[in-house]
């Protein structure tokens, strides 16, 4: 199959191209592997801790700043703010709980949800915005993060709806007071879950919280691990500590956790690659190209991830000597996930050579 794309120079015609003269340019004439982007609808269970630790509530005033220097108003604010502004790259609803309501160990008071799956984004006077500046955060019952996570993990298994992603996010600034407080245990809860149903929790943590727990949580959850707002442990991590919760911060987590969720075309099996016919497959000879209609880019390959440009997409192999796999740098795979439905990652093999960064 020849592909056009922006390799070389424009071309007039095959007399001064090596390659396919194809709209314009001088392209590659090698075989495409084509993988066409499509990116499954999210649901996100997202519970809340409410107790007193969380400090004085506030009431949510769209476009206005928290009125409180406190966890609780920061986490008003940074929810109903995302929520309002969030821009999906795919079709995403949002149901929401809050922790220790009542006195609940067995999760069974987290279903149904407080507020029911709401597509996102939504609007400042919506129910799920209004529920979530209503909250008091007056505690009462302890942090019992036994009944949350069984929580998620019972309504996450009950409202799984065919082709469509389900995760559960547990936001919280403590460690478990009440029900079950061996943190193992409660590692297991949402472990178990993911081994018996693929299903994912995330786990975001507030100050007062032990990030080492938490982590733990996160690493039974399957979340993968990240760099990003690590606190102390060590990076990679697998939660998120996002501080007393102010500035952007949560929306940042939030955002991260659906890209973790929802498969995003940044990694590429390259094992199955062929070469045309009469050629040997020669991994110095491969580009990829993003096709969006009639519009064709090719993306430069970097040496290695660490040598990934900060300002231009690239891609870089695992083991450039022995590939298995096509990773794209950060910028190209946020590239290719806007690219939205429709558009085709080509993989293309048999050219005169790879277009590197320059």
């Amino acid at each position: 199959m020849c592909v056009p794309s922006s390799i070389g120079t424009p071309c007039a015609g095959p007399e001064n191209c090596n390659g396919e003269c194809l709209n314009g340019f001088c392209g590659c004439s090698g075989i495409a592997h084509e993988r066409q982007l499509e990116s499954s609808p999210l649901d996100v269970y997202l519970i809340l801790d409410r107790t007193g630790s969380m400090g004085t509530d506030c009431a949510y005033v769209a476009g206005s700043s928290p009125p409180v220097s406190s966890k609780a108003c920061f986490a008003t604010y940074a929810l109903a703010d995302y929520l309002v502004e969030v821009s999906p790259v795919v079709d995403t609803s949002l149901a929401f709980s809050v922790m220790s309501l009542s006195n609940d160990c067995t999760g069974s008071s987290y279903d149904p949800a407080l507020i029911a799956q709401t597509s996102l984004p939504v609007t400042a006077d919506s129910a799920l915005v209004q529920r979530i500046s209503d909250e008091d955060f007056s505690g009462g019952y302890g942090t019992r993060i036994e009944g949350a996570l069984r929580g998620i993990a019972n309504y996450t298994s009950n409202h799984q709806t065919s082709g469509r992603e389900m995760i559960g996010v547990l936001i919280t600034d403590g460690d478990a007071t009440q029900c079950d407080t061996n943190n193992s245990n409660l590692a297991g809860i949402i472990g178990d879950h993911l081994a018996n149903t693929g299903l994912r929790t995330f786990i975001i943590g507030m100050d007062g919280a032990s990030e080492a727990k938490l982590e733990e949580l996160a690493i039974a959850g399957g979340a993968e691990p990240h760099d990003d707002f690590c606190g102390g442990v060590t990076p990679p991590c697998h939660y998120w500590n996002v501080g007393d919760g102010s500035g952007d911060v949560l929306a940042n987590a939030l955002q991260a956790i659906t890209q973790q969720a929802v498969p995003l075309p940044c990694e590429i099996d390259v094992t199955g690659l062929t070469a045309p016919a009469g050629e040997e497959l020669d991994y110095t000879r491969v580009n990829v190209t993003l096709t969006q209609g009639e519009t064709v880019t090719t993306i430069p390959q970097a040496a290695t991830g660490d040598s990934c440009p900060s300002d231009q997409p690239a891609w870089y192999y695992d083991a450039p000597s022995a590939p298995t796999k096509i990773y794209l740098c950060e910028n190209a795979c946020d590239e290719v996930s806007a690219a939205g439905d429709g558009a085709e990652l080509n993989v293309v093999a048999g050219c005169t050579s790879t277009i590197v960064v320059q």
